[in-house]
């Protein structure tokens, strides 16, 4: 298999098992909320590609529902951000561990943990 056709097929696995998880991720959100009926991930999925079709989702549902995923996109996108600062910081030799990272960029970390 050609590295063009490995990295496609590598692309649509990650997409579909990111995606997996974020509804996941809604669905147990959901569940926490306490609403009652929590909708299924196909009812999810269906509501996300197509916002604008009718839903079996209530309005509070579709609210609650994008509210979450955005949240699940903001994690996400820390969680990168801070992947590449520490992949950075430690190639310039400025942390030579994820302690010392976290010490650096999140001093507060340990605070909230106690």
């Amino acid at each position: 298999m050609d590295p063009f056709t490995q990295s496609r097929e590598l692309l649509y696995f990650l997409a579909a098992h990111t995606g997996q998880e974020a509804v996941r991720y809604i669905r147990e959100e959901m569940r926490q909320a306490a609403l009652g009926r929590i909708p299924t991930a196909w009812e999810l999925r269906s509501y996300f590609q197509f916002p604008d079709r009718p839903t079996a989702l209530t309005a509070w549902q579709q609210i609650l529902a994008v509210d979450k995923l955005l949240e699940y996109a903001e994690i996400n996108l820390r969680t990168l951000c801070d992947l590449l600062r520490y992949r950075q910081l430690k190639e310039f030799g400025v942390v030579h561990s994820v302690d010392e990272f976290t010490a650096l960029c999140h001093p507060h970390a340990k605070e909230s943990e106690e």
